[in-house]
């Protein structure tokens, strides 16, 4: 089936256009809201060509894949319609009765779930970072290769006593002799273009979650970078992305205020001005003090644990990710390892959540080798390349969930990679893909010890599903 005719498919069985709210896609699943999920014929779907698996959460999600999840959403939207595409929904322009259609649904799904609100705070992180994801792990990437062309040009240089010459360092110099100087520039700019200012992409996206103005939010991302608030006994970046979040909820806030006050002719000035100018003064004499001091402590904490509970610590950070995964708090996790990243130069908090696709690909691969059923053989043809290459999803839901079992086996193996990862001091310079998608993302050139610690994760998950299956008469 090609994407069109999966797209048509998946509105006939979600009971029609008329039952759809909004379709948005992240790297490997189509998300939907519904007006009436009871409509949905979900065993229908999961057997659907293309279909990996379903997960049920705050949205109704379709697992299909890494680049196959685009492709399938512009399907969707082109029968649909564009007013059905959750990236380009305009706030303003809804009408009263979409609206209200629309937080009624939420409502009514929300209350589905017994950790209502918890839920609905790691999803609101999740469609902050979500769309976020592709430019991290493109800037991410090259900054990786371009840590591996660094990196041999330091050692080099140590090794053979190179001295900076001119305007170039030794590192520089080494490059130039490599005549790799120019693409390492390239690659370097290429890979500081989002990290570096990743507080300005971060409240665009949080003010589109939080139904403001779209540049606005990017200004407050932006005002918490300037080099000039030392003169205000702060610093750069002080309290964080999560600081940027509720910065521009503040700004959300206001907005809705000065709508409503402000005369409709003096509105196009005043309401933005006025609410970024309190937004701003807030923001410094609150927020970044106050996030500043909790953020320092949180990475303090975690950085305290992982030092402190050695290969414990590591095991149970890995054996939790896919659990993690499988309800979206992994999401949580993405402005920690940022911030760690920013102040320490890597996190090993992504290694070890790397770790999980390592134990679901090994996990998946017994599930292959002892299943006789068709649909298995194909799910996992499609979902062990891809989780091997970079996402785990495919797998996850395709795969080792449906299995039951599988899920705890694989949660154990890589539990096992996390050991390594702790006595191997394996760490992260950037966020990214997983699998083999993530070695250029390891830092201190340690990509031998990322390949031991992933094969020991896969190797156990791989021995503990099949002697479990085995035991279960798994087929």
């Amino acid at each position: 089936m090609d994407n069109a005719m999966i797209a048509n498919k998946i509105i006939e069985l979600s009971g029609g256009k008329d039952n759809f709210i909004s379709v948005e896609n992240c790297m490997t699943r189509l998300r939907i809201k519904y007006r009436n999920q009871d409509l949905v014929k979900v065993e229908d779907l999961k057997t659907l060509p293309g279909v990996l698996g379903i997960n049920v959460a705050e949205t109704f999600q379709i697992v299909v894949g890494p680049g196959k999840s685009i492709k399938i959403h512009e399907a969707l939207i082109a029968q649909l319609g564009d007013e059905y595409d959750a990236g380009t929904q305009a706030d303003d322009g809804d009408t009263e009765a979409e609206m209200a259609s629309t937080i009624q649904a939420n409502k009514a799904q929300a209350r589905r779930h017994t950790s209502g609100r918890m839920k609905s705070f790691l999803t609101t992180l999740s469609n902050i970072f979500v769309p976020v994801i592709p430019a991290i792990i493109a800037s991410g990437f090259v900054q990786g290769i371009n840590n591996i062309m660094t990196s041999n040009a330091t050692k080099t240089a140590i090794r053979e006593g190179v001295k900076a010459s001119g305007s170039l360092t030794n590192t520089q110099v080494v490059l130039q002799s490599w005549h790799l100087l120019q693409i390492s520039t390239v690659f370097g700019i290429i890979g500081s273009a989002v990290l570096g200012f990743l507080a300005i992409y971060v409240g665009v996206t949080s003010a589109i979650q939080f139904k403001t103005d779209k540049l606005l939010g990017g200004a407050v991302g932006a005002i918490t970078l300037s080099t000039a608030l030392p003169v205000l006994g702060l610093k750069a970046g002080q309290g964080g992305l999560f600081g940027v979040i509720l910065g521009v909820w503040i700004l959300a806030w206001f907005m809705r205020l000065f709508h409503k006050i402000i005369p409709d002719v003096l509105d196009v000035v005043l309401t933005p001005t006025l609410a970024l100018l309190l937004t701003t003064i807030v923001y410094f004499l609150t927020v970044m003090p106050v996030m500043g001091l909790l953020s320092d402590g949180l990475i303090t904490g975690i950085l305290y644990l992982i030092n402190e509970s050695g290969i414990i610590g590591g095991f149970i950070l890995s054996a939790l990710a896919p659990a993690l995964i499988s309800t979206g708090l992994h999401q949580g996790l993405t402005p920690i390892n940022l911030q760690l990243i920013a102040e320490h130069g890597s996190t090993q908090i992504n290694a070890f959540q790397i770790m999980s696709n390592a134990g679901l690909v090994g996990a998946g691969l017994a599930l292959w080798r002892m299943s006789k059923n068709r649909q298995v053989q194909n799910v996992a043809k499609a979902a062990l390349p891809a989780t091997f290459l970079a996402v785990g999803e495919p797998t996850l839901f395709g795969l080792v969930i449906p299995s039951g079992f599988g899920f705890i086996t694989a949660s154990l193996g890589a539990g096992f990679g996390g050991v390594m990862v702790s006595l191997l001091g394996v760490k992260c310079s950037a966020l990214g893909a997983a699998g083999m998608s993530a070695i250029p993302l390891i830092a201190d050139g340690k990509y031998l010890q990322y390949l031991i610690s992933y094969a020991v994760a896969l190797i156990a998950g791989f021995v503990l599903t099949y002697v479990t299956g085995k035991m279960r008469h798994y087929e």
